[in-house]
């Protein structure tokens, strides 16, 4: 098996796990990320945050933007762009949304309220899976690994899944950029080895 029917195999075993979720377990699980990205920010002593707003098989998003945003911390979440590239931008609890490529959800905001760079203290990115030594397995787009690997290196990434989808070995090629730590809804925590 090589590597891509490795992931492409991993990225279904995710769907299915997720898939199996039902709404009042998802909703439940969603004051636990909540609770979790709180704690990390304030930990971090971090006042902008590049978050994803999730699907309904992610863990929830919009509860965490709508409690940090009155703490005074910047939120942004991308926008994405048919050929890979995300641009960013300011949202709040109010930020009405649109589906963007692929069906993702994205801030529906006018042109030119957005950027192609951002400086942020965090990212919190969306993946399908992670592991202990910080390899990340996305959706297969690109698009976070794109955007990963023009990060200045001291910014920490942190992968936001569920507990389960913390596994022990992934598959990790070159264009793979390693995450700082994980966030699940039991808590957050950093990875020794990256």
């Amino acid at each position: 098996m090589t590597v891509h029917e490795l992931k492409t195999r991993m990225r279904s075993e995710a769907r299915a796990r997720r898939g199996a979720r039902t709404n009042a377990e998802q909703r439940k699980l969603a004051s636990g990320v909540t609770e979790a990205l709180g704690d990390l920010i304030a930990d971090l002593g971090a006042t902008s945050v590049a978050i994803f707003l999730s699907t309904s098989s992610e863990p929830e998003t919009r509860e965490a933007i709508g409690a940090l945003s009155p703490r005074g911390v910047k939120v942004f979440a991308p926008v994405s762009h048919a050929e890979g590239v995300m641009e960013w931008t300011l949202v709040d609890a109010n930020t009405p949304e649109r589906p963007g490529p692929g069906g993702m959800p994205e801030p529906d905001i006018g042109a030119g309220a957005t950027s192609t760079s951002i400086s942020v203290d965090v990212v919190i990115c969306p993946a399908a899976a992670v592991d202990d030594t910080g390899t990340r397995l996305g959706w297969g787009g690109g698009y976070y690994d794109r955007f990963l690997a023009e990060l200045p290196g001291e910014t920490p990434v942190f992968a936001l899944v569920f507990d389960n989808d913390v596994i022990t070995d992934l598959p990790r090629e070159a264009h793979d950029i390693p995450v700082t730590g994980v966030v699940t809804p039991s808590g957050w925590r950093r990875f020794t080895q990256r």
